[in-house]
């Protein structure tokens, strides 16, 4: 048995253990050559150990060494140990840094700009390893082989580390394989030897999934295989909807490299990041207000003050017209009963052309819920709310009124039900219709 402050191969003193199972052992040690330290992963060739450990052993230390990316552990050396029990061992870079494991064993529930970072750091590690020929599948990712580092900076550095079940070619029809990966991070693909890049992305997800819930994944209630996690994060919902589709348990529907996760990614993190007015088409004076918690979008009224005042002043004038003719003696003559008949009437018309002009119409959406509103003056006239879960369309639509002419709305699907957000009286232009519609597809990410 091994102890501290042994030294291996006259170079490799031991310092204390990591981590050890029923034939490994993973050591803290220290280069005696250079005085840094080093971690040694050793592999007991006991009676226990089997033919597929030392196979996967030597695999690791055949793909550590053609790897050269600054956020996996460099490989240093390997040798066979010869003493009273035989051992393989790998050494490799160490990293003073904790895994995620940890992290979520302190308590820590990550929120949803941490965990973009970490998404956005593994899925670039994850493009260098599946652009390799032939493509590197790590094939356990989870948090305890994540270790996150704060001190360099602010942005947490993340490292991947051990690749004791990575697969570098694909497997041969009819081969025999051995089976990887962790319950619950791993896919059903995986367990049937039939691993792609798209298996590590699901292992991301799931690992995501529980650093923003703290729940493990296998813990998590299932539905038709899927992972049922949206009930307990305040997050964006197409942050929610990315997730989703990293851990759809169908392959044919998970992102299909992690190129195009990245992707998905950054377009719902540029849709949400802007806090103020967003005005991306000239000549509107609709605006978009966003952050990862609420969008807002604005269609103001057309102001039409200057109808207002013409009806006012009409008014005004018609009845300074009308007054003397009736004298200083307001008795309910029939004179005067006409007269109050058409100025009521006056103003019901002048309302009527005039004030839903000046509706103004709001959507707001939160991680939730959705609300459309229809304000005059400050009053609410009209609400709809609805679930954002169940939202699976939104879209530009046009249809016509009643004079035939083509009015332009945003449409947002909700299977059967569809709610119709534009302004009240005027017209969407085709292009600010479809403008507010990609804002909220963007947003909601779908």
């Amino acid at each position: 048995m091994l102890e501290a402050q042994e030294i291996l191969v006259e170079r490799y003193q031991l310092q204390r253990i990591l981590g050890e199972s029923a034939s490994r052992q993973t050591w803290l040690a220290l280069d005696l050559t250079n005085q840094e330290p080093v971690v040694v992963k050793l592999l007991l060739a006991s009676d226990n150990l089997q033919w597929d450990n030392l196979r996967l052993f030597e695999r690791e230390a055949k793909v550590l060494r053609q790897l050269e990316h600054f956020y996996i552990p460099q490989y240093r050396d390997s040798f066979v140990l010869d003493r009273n029990i035989v051992s393989f061992a790998l050494v490799q870079e160490y990293i003073p840094a904790k895994s995620l494991k940890e992290v979520l064993g302190e308590g820590k529930i990550f929120n949803e700009t941490e965990a973009r970072e970490i998404a956005i750091a593994v899925l670039k590690i994850l493009i260098y390893l599946h652009k390799l020929s032939p493509p590197a599948l790590h094939r356990d990712i989870k948090p305890s082989n994540l270790l996150i580092d704060w001190s360099r900076n602010q942005q947490p550095q993340i490292y991947l580390v051990d690749f004791g079940a990575v697969q570098d070619k694909a497997a041969a029809e009819g081969a025999t394989f051995t089976v990887v990966g962790t319950y619950g991070y791993a896919p059903l693909e995986q367990f049937g030897g039939r691993a792609t890049p798209a298996s590590d992305l699901y292992a991301l997800g799931a690992t995501l999934v529980n650093l923003v819930t703290g729940f493990a994944p296998a813990d998590l209630p299932q539905f038709d295989s899927k992972m049922q996690f949206s009930n307990l994060v305040q997050l964006n919902p197409g942050f929610v909807r990315w997730l989703q589709k990293m851990t759809e348990p169908n392959l044919e529907y998970r992102f299909e490299s992690a190129i195009a996760a990245l992707e998905a990614l950054e377009i719902n993190q540029f849709a949400i990041t802007a806090t103020s007015a967003d005005k991306d088409i000239p000549n509107t004076s609709i605006s978009v207000s966003k952050s990862p918690d609420k969008l807002v979008v604005h269609i103001p009224g057309n102001k039409n003050i200057l109808g207002l005042t013409i009806g006012s002043i009409g008014l005004i004038l018609w009845v300074c017209f009308w007054l003397p003719t009736l004298g200083m003696n307001f008795t309910f003559n029939s004179r005067f009963i006409w007269l109050l008949t058409w100025l009521i009437l006056g103003f019901v018309f002048t309302a009527w052309w005039t004030l839903p002009s000046n509706v103004e119409s709001y959507i707001c959406l939160d991680n939730r819920n959705f609300e459309i509103k229809w304000k005059l003056f400050g009053f609410t006239l009209r609400t709809q709310r609805g679930s954002v879960s169940d939202i699976d369309k939104v879209y530009s639509s046009k249809t016509g009124n009643s004079d035939m002419k083509k009015l332009y709305e945003v449409v947002l699907s909700l299977g059967v039900n569809e709610y119709y957000f534009s302004r009240i009286k005027g017209n969407l232009s085709s292009e600010e219709s479809r403008y507010i519609a990609s804002k909220i597809r963007d947003w909601l990410g779908i």
